[in-house]
């Protein structure tokens, strides 16, 4: 008995010692970029609070935080995971561990990190579970690495899990990708090129067309207003039709993404619905074409998934250390400019990445 009470005391004083003094049993205020009512501007607060990091959980001062599709439908409300205000949206940054709650061992205080909060990452601070905290190979030595590891895990761990867990991609297949000059679309376009894939990207302007193009598609089309006119410039580039689509746009484009199918075409992975409108597909289609249709949600396989959430995160980071990946930051804009940074990806303004920095 004795000797449980040693041990216990000897672990609570190693807990401690893990946890600067001045963060125990105690909030930490920080700047936060705050949802308090849906559909409304986001509120920037000086005095936003989070409880000390507990058992299992990082505190990450931010250096940089990703903007993704799916904050600005929860903003909205819209979202398939409904936030009540008040919030703090964000699920990824970059940044620098200042604190590890009991049990947390992979990372150390001073580690520089990519994390992945449920929301949280508009802030100067965020508390995220261990599980969703990585160290980065190449601690980022400049403000523009520290943005690109910020745009590193949500676009090229979605494009990595949907072309190689989801669609099973193989060289020499042709690859549709949506929404191509965009965050996940870009990554997707870069990632199905150095598999050896034939990639058509779909934008929605040229100058989109040739941010796509540079990232290695071999051909690109427009979306237009016209759905069968998008399927006949697509069945003018891949005449037997694609072997695998990845769509991060939804509404009637998608209808016509199917009907793009080859016969036996593997996979339509549906990622998102950027339009704003969640489509009906007429299931007959995916009889006579032999193909399949499947979604991805990225995030929830870090709980349901872990595993393969982490082989993810591990394969995209090393690719970025060893200068295989280059994530485009299209917009960087302070905290203190949240919303402009939401309106920009809101109105399809922005190619490539939307990051918030934390500089004043």
């Amino acid at each position: 008995m004795l000797a449980m009470r040693i041990a216990s005391r000897v672990a609570r004083t190693a807990i401690r010692a893990r946890t600067p003094p001045a963060l125990r049993s105690r909030t930490i205020t920080t700047t936060a970029a705050v949802c308090t009512e849906l559909g409304a501007p986001l509120t920037v607060r000086d005095d936003w609070t989070l409880a000390a990091p507990g058992p299992g959980e990082v505190l990450v001062e931010t250096r940089a935080a990703g903007l993704n599709f799916a904050e600005v439908l929860q903003t909205k409300g819209l979202y398939q995971e409904r936030l009540e205000p008040p919030f703090v949206p964000g699920n990824e940054c970059s940044g620098t561990v200042e604190a590890v709650g009991a049990g947390v061992a992979h990372v150390k205080a001073g580690d520089a990190v990519i994390a992945l909060p449920r929301g949280g990452a508009w802030a100067r601070h965020c508390v995220v579970s261990g599980a969703a905290v990585a160290p980065l190979p190449k601690p980022p030595s400049s403000d523009a690495e520290w943005r690109q590891a910020a745009s590193l895990a949500v676009a090229y761990g979605t494009a990595d899990m949907a072309l190689r867990r989801r669609a099973r991609m193989s060289e020499g297949e042709t690859v549709l990708i949506t929404a191509a000059a965009g965050g996940v679309g870009l990554a997707a376009v870069e990632l199905a090129a150095q598999a050896g894939c034939n990639v058509i990207a779909a934008t929605g302007s040229p100058e989109k067309a040739e941010i796509a193009l540079a990232a290695g598609a071999a051909a690109a089309v427009s979306y237009g207003d016209d759905p069968r006119a998008f399927r006949e410039h697509v069945k003018e580039l891949a005449p037997g039709g694609v072997d695998v689509a990845v769509d991060m746009v939804g509404g009637p484009h998608l209808e016509a993404i199917v009907r793009s199918m080859a016969f036996d075409g593997r996979c339509v992975v549906v990622v998102g619905f950027a339009s704003g409108d969640i489509p009906k597909v007429p299931a007959n289609l995916l009889l006579v074409k032999n193909c399949s249709l499947v979604g991805l949600y990225w995030g929830a396989h870090a709980k349901a998934r872990p595993d393969a959430f982490r082989e993810s995160l591990g394969r995209v980071s090393k690719m970025w250390a060893d200068g295989l990946i280059n994530p485009r930051v299209g917009l960087a804009l302070p905290l203190r400019e949240a919303n402009a940074a939401v309106a920009a990806l809101a109105g399809r303004k922005s190619t490539g990445k939307v990051v918030l920095t934390m500089d004043d």
